[in-house]
C-alpha cells in the first residue's frame, strides 16, 4: 500500500517507460472477459491507450515517475479488482478549483464514466497525445485538455497557483493543478452549470461548493478528492 498523504511541490518529471505492463500480459484472458461483461453493461467504454504509474518518488520539491502504456480494459480490471499490482499506481492529472473566496468546486460525473455518480476534482487519464517527442509527459498539458472537456473553461479563465498539489491515496495519485476564478462561488458555479449545458456529452452534471472540507455525511465524495480538499481548505 501507498502512502495517504497531500504535499505541495514545484516540478514534476513523468517520463514514458518502453515496455508492456506485466499484470497486464499475466492476465490477459481474465481481463478479456472482465471487458466483454463491462462493455455489455456500459456501451460507452471505449477501450483507448492509457497509462498507468510505476511507484513515484517525491524529494526536493519534485515529483518523478514513469508511466508504462496499457489500453483502458486493462486498467478497468485491476483497479475493480482492489488494485492488486502493488507495483503500479493509477496516476492522472486533476484539477483543484477554487472561487475568489478559497471555496472549492467539485463536479459530480455522470453514470458512464470511471468516477460515475461521486464528487471530484476534474480531470482524467494521461494519454498518448500527453507524450512528448522526448518521452517526457506533458502533465498541464493533459490537465489542461481534460478540464475543457469537462467543465468547457480553459486556463485563461483562472489564476494558477505555482507548483502542483500531489495527493497519494492508496493506489491512486492525484497530480492537481490549483486554480483559481475570479468569480464568487455561486456566479461560479452557474457558469460551470452553463458551459456543460452546452456540451454535445457532458460528463458532468452538477458542481458542489466546499467552503470547509467535506464532513462523514458527505459520502458521495470520491477519496482522493476528499483528502486533497481538506488539505487546502485546513491552509496547507
Amino acid at each position: 500500500m501507498s502512502e495517504s498523504n497531500v504535499s505541495r511541490i514545484e516540478r514534476c518529471h513523468l517520463r514514458r517507460r518502453a515496455g508492456s505492463w506485466a499484470f497486464a500480459d499475466r492476465n490477459r484472458e481474465s481481463i478479456e472477459a472482465h471487458w466483454q461483461r463491462r462493455r455489455a453493461s456500459n456501451p460507452g467504454f471505449f477501450n483507448g491507450r492509457v497509462f498507468v504509474m510505476e511507484p513515484p518518488r517525491l524529494s526536493g520539491g519534485v515529483l518523478e515517475a514513469d508511466l508504462i502504456e496499457t489500453d483502458f480494459a486493462s486498467f478497468l480490471f485491476w483497479k475493480e479488482n482492489g488494485y492488486p499490482d502493488a507495483a503500479a499506481r493509477d496516476g492522472f492529472g486533476s484539477a483543484l478549483i477554487r472561487a475568489c473566496g478559497g471555496e472549492v468546486l467539485l463536479g459530480r460525473q455522470l453514470p458512464g464514466h470511471v468516477n460515475s455518480g461521486l464528487l471530484y476534482m476534474p480531470g482524467g487519464f494521461i494519454d498518448l497525445s500527453d507524450v512528448k517527442q522526448d518521452g517526457l509527459i506533458d502533465i498541464d498539458g493533459s490537465i489542461a485538455r481534460e478540464i475543457g472537456e469537462e467543465i468547457g473553461l480553459g486556463l485563461q479563465h483562472f489564476k494558477r497557483r505555482s507548483g502542483y498539489l500531489v495527493t497519494q491515496l492508496g493506489s491512486q495519485v492525484s497530480i492537481a493543478v490549483e486554480l483559481v476564478s475570479p468569480l464568487d462561488a455561486e456566479t461560479l458555479r452557474k457558469l460551470l452549470l452553463q458551459r456543460i449545458a452546452q456540451q454535445k456529452e457532458p460528463e458532468l452534471a452538477d458542481f458542489a461548493i466546499f467552503a470547509k472540507p467535506p464532513g462523514a455525511e458527505c459520502s458521495d465524495v470520491a477519496a482522493f478528492s476528499r483528502l486533497a480538499v481538506s488539505a487546502v481548505l485546513e491552509g496547507q
